[in-house]
């Protein structure tokens, strides 16, 4: 729940000013390497929260999550044409 809060704050800046909401569904890793930084963390921090286990403590570590962002980051160089989805489940849903 926390994790919700945080990110309801966060500032989203995805393309232009209108552009607030990102369809996970949609979202390609070409996509996700030409957000801004700030846009690129807090969808690290949702995927993270989506593949968590539901018994999980609720902690945020920030290192794992810069670690997670830039084993996607590399994934995605390595294959823009994937969705996001793709390369979340390969990277972050994998334990």
């Amino acid at each position: 729940m926390i994790l919700g809060i945080v990110l309801a704050n966060a500032p989203m800046s995805v393309g232009s000013a209108s552009a607030q909401i990102v369809d996970m569904n949609t979202v390609t890793c070409n996509d996700f390497i030409g957000f801004k930084r700030d846009t690129t963390f807090a969808i690290v921090m949702w995927l993270d929260a989506y593949y968590r286990d539901e018994d999980d403590p609720p902690i945020i570590d920030f290192e794992k999550l810069r670690q997670k962002a830039a084993r996607l980051t590399v994934y995605c160089h390595q294959n823009p044409t994937h969705s996001l989805t793709t390369a979340a489940e390969r990277i972050i849903g994998s334990k």
